[in-house]
């Protein structure tokens, strides 16, 4: 072990054993008596949103008077916005404790009767947070070692999305429909279907080939290799995704190639997701586009580590077929090779 993640380990063990305390402990959840619930998802994280945008609808179908509040990041407040189903959301800004304690102590006068936490990983400042709200009963994910809560989803073998259902199941919410609600921007449907209809695009591959990290992201030559492969399988046009930080490089790449496109004007996951939307066939890596993808039922070729946890976790959950390759420590150990034709038409 790294003495960097010594140091974490000691960190987060003397948070616990400051923070993690609980005046009252409160296990019995009267369905009835629910009026306020506050999910955290301060993690922010597009694909986290995606799989768990069900909850929010499911819980206003059942209960159209129950508060939903949301505690967010300011890098994803945007869709939290645009979601009918919250009623409040409180953004805060990930590694400022001064803005935790601050939006703790505005949510804890609002006296929340549940609080959820699905996230596998407590740094401190989420505890000092959660501490703080003071909610009646706290429903964590694989958190029976801690006293902040109340009651816990045990299951190590659930999707995410699975988590919240469970989680919703144990407030007493039942015959749930767990399909994902994918976020609609009129002023981006209105732009793309423009792109399309300029360059006669009706049957095209949606790719992309970027993840959280650099070891989920392709290489500039694979990014060649896999184009150039792919185009020689299938004559279908290809719509490469972007987002502002690699349009250059990925206009760079494709620069002597024919067929294949790029949306030069995508400014956020709004634009992709029409581009996902009007798609005949999505390839990505395991991101956000992954779960996109599903919630708009696409056939999908989907990259992803061999970790179990992960795959677990946070597998394609879609009724459409999905084509997976497996690499074990870096996406760029993939051989266009492993595309197979058939998949591609």
């Amino acid at each position: 072990m790294s003495i960097k993640k010594q140091l974490q380990k000691i960190r987060l063990a003397i948070g616990k054993k400051i923070l993690d305390r609980k005046s009252q402990k409160n296990n019995k959840i009267v369905k009835e008596k629910i009026k306020k619930i506050l999910f955290l998802r301060h993690d922010g994280k597009i694909g986290d949103y995606i799989v768990s945008s069900f909850v929010f609808r499911e819980l206003k179908k059942q209960n159209p008077n129950l508060h939903i509040g949301v505690v967010c990041s300011t890098k994803t407040l945007y869709l939290f916005e645009q979601n009918p189903f919250i009623d409040h959301i409180y953004p805060v800004k990930t590694k400022k404790i001064s803005d935790y304690i601050k939006t703790a102590n505005k949510i804890r006068r609002e006296n929340y009767d549940i609080l959820i936490d699905p996230t596998t990983f407590l740094r401190n400042r989420d505890l000092l947070l959660i501490k703080l709200i003071n909610a009646t009963i706290n429903i964590g994910y694989q958190k029976a070692n801690y006293q902040l809560f109340d009651i816990n989803v045990t299951d190590s073998s659930l999707h995410f999305s699975q988590i919240y259902q469970k989680a919703l199941e144990l407030m007493g919410y039942s015959n749930l429909d767990t399909h994902y609600d994918i976020p609609e921007n009129l002023a981006s449907q209105e732009k793309v279907n423009q792109f399309l209809i300029r360059n006669q695009l009706n049957k095209f591959i949606a790719i992309n080939f970027f993840g959280a990290s650099s070891s989920r992201s392709f290489n500039d030559r694979n990014i060649k290799a896999l184009l150039t492969d792919i185009q020689q399988k299938c004559a279908l046009p290809i719509i490469l995704l972007t987002y502002p930080a690699v349009t250059e490089k990925l206009k760079y790449i494709i620069n002597n190639f024919q067929n294949i496109f790029i949306y030069e004007d995508t400014k956020s996951i709004f634009d992709n997701i029409e581009l996902i939307r009007a798609s005949y066939l999505v390839i990505s890596p395991d991101t956000s586009i992954i779960h996109i993808a599903s919630g708009l039922n696409k056939p999908m070729i989907a990259f992803y580590g061999d970790g179990k946890e992960n795959f677990t976790h946070w597998h394609p959950n879609s009724p459409n077929i999905v084509h997976l390759i497996q690499y074990k420590k870096n996406i760029n150990e993939i051989t266009p090779q492993q595309i197979l034709p058939e998949w591609l038409v």
